[in-house]
């Protein structure tokens, strides 16, 4: 009798087991799914602009395409003049101040009303230093069969830092980065747009002692209302860093870093009064890293974005409130992160109220000058920091064959 008992209990817990083995190897099927299921949502989402969350409309550089322009031959100049002082008190970012000049110069040929061609250098030279901080070539393939379609070779247009928010790219990218390079397509109508690109950062050949590394993204934005002055808008970003490659001989495994951050923007432009528009964002941003148990012991965190913004003719004013869970992406802003990016160390929970003052002036076409000025305000540990900006930026070209008429972007 106990000895049947005892195989019966036996056989029970082993049943247990079983269906507990199931269960657990059914939810990471489930788990595994439903993340494949994502990136083919995310695929075919990516046929599908987005303005808000983003306030540096300034940044401007990418020669306009002029399909009327088959067999004329232009020398451009693209030149970016920037002072960015950050004050910042937090352990996760640095106390700095950056300013120098871009510039790049470059050649530009349309062989068909669809092709246009770009020949140059890029340079970046901080003030206060005799060594460049970066020469490199500049070249650029645009293939634009149709007004709403373009593709990109060489290196991309990222204008506006391709409209990411802050929290997932730091705006600074945008003059201190290496350009851009690699495959860009993009398309634009009334109710919807994209931008998907690979920005091939490092190369590795058989043998080289690193890893490859690239950042990709896409922004499809879907319009939901448009309508009397009143949009209502559906963003969706899908960004990340990988870092791996075979063929070389670095230590370690690959790593990728990916964010996925749907939003709903709103936008209502006001007429003959000094204000011009009123926007509302929000967005909840997932990011996902590889768990390592060392200094990423957990594999994701989020954060929810919410600000208002009113545009007038004396600038903008954007009031918005951030809150970041174990929040992360390495390209992103620091003063968004919870890990700074150096050490083992992580805020838990982050909290930040965003007071931005953002001015921008067009001296003539293609050429403005901008101030930013943003002040943060860290809700848990009470902590101010603040940051400016000083921007001049001048992008202009000439044609060869009339030096004395300028032809702008």
């Amino acid at each position: 009798m106990n000895a049947s008992v005892t195989t019966l209990n036996r056989y029970g817990i082993l049943k247990t087991n079983i269906i507990n083995m199931k269960s657990t190897l059914f939810k990471e099927f489930l788990k595994i799914c439903h993340i494949r299921l994502l990136i083919i949502f995310l695929l075919f989402l990516t046929g599908l602009n987005v303005s808000g969350q983003n306030e540096y409309h300034l940044f401007r550089s990418y020669e306009s395409f002029k399909p009327d322009s088959t067999g004329k031959f232009y020398f451009a100049v693209d030149n970016v003049n920037f002072f960015k002082n950050n004050e910042n008190k937090l352990e996760r970012s640095a106390d700095y101040t950056i300013t120098g000049t871009l510039l790049r110069p470059k050649a530009i040929y349309y062989p068909d009303p669809k092709l246009r061609m770009e020949l140059g250098g890029h340079v970046l030279k901080y003030n206060g230093r005799d060594d460049y901080a970066h020469i490199s070539p500049w070249f650029n393939i645009h293939y634009q069969p149709t007004d709403k379609i373009a593709v990109i070779l060489g290196n991309l247009n990222n204008d506006q830092d391709h409209l990411l928010p802050e929290q997932l790219y730091n705006p600074e990218l945008f003059y201190s980065a290496t350009p851009e390079a690699g495959l860009q397509a993009r398309y634009n109508s009334n109710r919807f747009s994209t931008d998907l690109w690979i920005d091939w950062q490092q190369m590795i050949l058989p043998g080289d002692p690193y890893k490859e590394r690239f950042a990709f993204g896409a922004r499809p934005n879907l319009v939901i209302l448009n309508k009397n002055g009143t949009s209502l808008s559906f963003p969706l970003t899908f960004y990340g860093l990988h870092e791996g490659g075979t063929i070389g001989t670095a230590p370690g495994l690959a790593k990728s870093f990916i964010t996925i951050t749907p939003g709903l923007s709103f936008k209502k432009n006001i007429s003959g009064t000094k204000l011009k528009s009123l926007e509302l964002n929000s967005s909840f941003s997932l990011s996902t890293y590889p768990r390592d148990n060392v200094i990423f012991r957990q594999s994701g965190g989020w954060g929810f974005y919410a600000g208002a913004t009113v545009n007038s003719i004396f600038g903008g004013l954007t009031t918005a409130f951030w809150h970041g869970h174990l929040f992360y992406t390495p390209q992103g802003t620091p003063i968004f992160q919870n890990y700074p990016g150096t050490g083992t160390d992580w805020l838990t929970n982050h909290e930040l109220i965003d007071l931005k003052y953002h001015y921008q002036h067009q001296i003539m076409k293609d050429t403005y000058f901008g101030f930013m000025f943003d002040y943060y305000y860290d809700t848990i540990r009470r902590i101010a920091v603040n940051s400016e900006g000083l921007y001049l930026i001048v992008n202009f070209g000439v044609l060869t064959k009339r030096l004395n008429k300028f032809a702008f972007h």
